[in-house]
């Protein structure tokens, strides 16, 4: 079991001031000892400040020996070992104190500290020290200060002074592999903090790679539904663009007829009141034309062809608009005029918009842009689509602004929806986020616009605040910036 440092008469130099300090460090190292065995409790903040105290008092000790050894002229080799000693000893107080709180505060460490300091005082003090004491004595006496007298030798003992000088090569070749072996920890320690570093770089790096391959797959199938979307909107447009093609027709023929048809009517009319007829016939003829009610007919089969040849060019802009949408995966770049692109994409979705929300138009004189018109489409259509889904209470309204911005243009699209939270908003473009519930939306629609705006060297911003409707603002340049 560690016992307390015991002072006695062996320890005495004849030095005063080195003596006393010697006393105030078996004293430091005696409650270390206290607190290693339990008979004093001391916490962590307290074990550490008695580290540092001993450290800084025996430095302050060593430094008033080193003065003195200067002072009184000892043997410059003396002062080299013994100088060397003090320093061993410090560093083994830093040593273990920087154990101490790598082992999570362990008393073990102490133990071994309070025997390590315990035996090291004991043989320096009985060995450098004493000899820089009989050096100082000698000196004093005008004696050269490495020239021992007989009784000196006798009073040592020949067998105690090998012994001790032994034991301090000994301690001094332990504070060298003590120190030695802590550097090699501290390195183990770094390069085990660069491992796990690298391990958690590279598992980031593989969440990333997953999250983009996943990212990449359901963009994947984004597209490809875009794509059977856009083919079964080009087959349908295909199929009613015959029939709309020769109804078109007919109705432009029997405009023609009916035309004809009542021109001829009139000329009869004409005929008639010219030569006279009985008065029965003239009646009969009146009664039918009552009965049929001519006038309205001819007034009317006008009007009625007009609004169906109306009808028939509505469903020529739709069958048009979407074979436009249809190319959803044309890859050409092409000068298009931005209206007519929003146009057409305001038609493929106004059964989305009609009774949700007014559009309210404020187009501003734009050039052509170069663009992919097919993707645009989509990124209008998705923004459009969220607006009407955005919009709760009626009267909605959404507004299409266009104008010139420097050396693009600039598209902004405003709804007076439900608007969105900051929270939202941070994460509107990320992949799969989306706010709806499960089932009803991919997450993936405002990600691919993001990417698309990107492509063509645009940008995208939102405006939004809860309660207060959002504002989506998209910036295109006139050219695309160069693969």
């Amino acid at each position: 079991m560690l016992e307390a440092f015991k002072w006695d008469r062996r320890f005495e130099l004849g030095l005063d001031v080195v003596d006393a300090q010697h006393h105030r460090l078996v004293d430091m190292l005696n409650v270390l000892i206290e607190v290693v065995t339990d008979r004093r409790h001391a916490g962590e903040e307290q074990i550490l400040s008695l580290l540092d105290g001993l450290q800084a008092y025996a430095c302050e000790h060593f430094r008033d020996e080193e003065a003195l050894m200067d002072k009184w002229g000892c043997t410059p080799a003396h002062i080299a070992a013994h100088t060397r000693q003090h320093e061993i000893f410090a560093e083994q107080i830093g040593v273990a104190r920087n154990e101490y709180l790598a082992a999570g505060g362990s008393r073990d460490i102490l133990e071994v500290l309070a025997n390590f300091v315990t035996s090291w005082l004991s043989f320096h003090i009985l060995g450098s020290d004493r000899d820089m004491a009989g050096q100082i004595v000698r000196i004093r006496a005008g004696q050269p200060a490495d020239r021992r007298s007989v009784p000196e030798h006798e009073q040592e003992g020949g067998a105690t002074r090998i012994l001790v000088e032994a034991m301090g090569r000994l301690y001094e070749l332990m504070a060298e592999r003590n120190l030695a072996l802590a550097a090699t920890r501290d390195q183990l320690a770094e390069l085990n903090a660069s491992l796990e570093q690298r391990v958690a770089e590279r598992t980031a790096e593989l969440q990333q790679a997953l999250a983009e391959v996943q990212r990449t797959r359901e963009q994947l199938l984004q597209s490809e539904k875009m794509s059977a979307i856009g083919q079964l909107a080009a087959g349908v447009a295909h199929e009613i663009n015959n029939p709309v093609g020769f109804v078109s027709s007919n109705l432009g023929s029997l405009k023609q007829y009916v035309g004809k048809l009542i021109d001829l009517i009139d000329r009869y009319d004409s005929c008639l009141a010219r030569r006279g007829v009985p008065a029965v016939v003239s009646e009969e003829l009146k009664a039918l034309r009552q009965q049929a009610d001519f006038d309205f007919l001819r007034n009317d089969v006008g009007d009625l062809l007009s609004e169906s040849m109306e009808g028939l060019d509505r469903v020529k802009k739709i069958v048009q608009d979407m074979k436009t949408f249809s190319h959803v995966d044309h890859a050409e770049w092409q000068d298009s005029d931005l209206h007519e692109i929003l146009e057409s994409t305001l038609t493929v979705v106004w059964h989305e918009l009609k009774y949700k929300a007014e559009v309210v138009r404020q187009y501003g004189d734009l050039p052509r842009v170069r663009c992919l018109p097919a993707q645009l489409s989509q990124v209008l259509m998705n923004i459009l689509v969220n607006a009407a889904q955005a919009i709760e209470h009626s009267p909605g309204r959404i507004t299409l602004s266009t104008r010139r911005h420097a050396d693009g243009v600039e598209l902004e699209i405003a709804d007076n929806g439900r608007g969105m939270s900051a929270e939202v908003l941070r994460h509107l473009f990320e992949p799969f986020f989306t706010t709806k519930p499960v089932g009803k939306g991919t997450g993936l629609g405002l990600s691919i616009s993001y990417e698309i705006v990107k492509r063509h060297g645009g940008d995208i911003t939102v405006d939004s605040r809860p309660g207060e409707g959002a504002r989506f603002t998209l910036r295109l340049p006139l050219e695309p910036p160069a693969d």
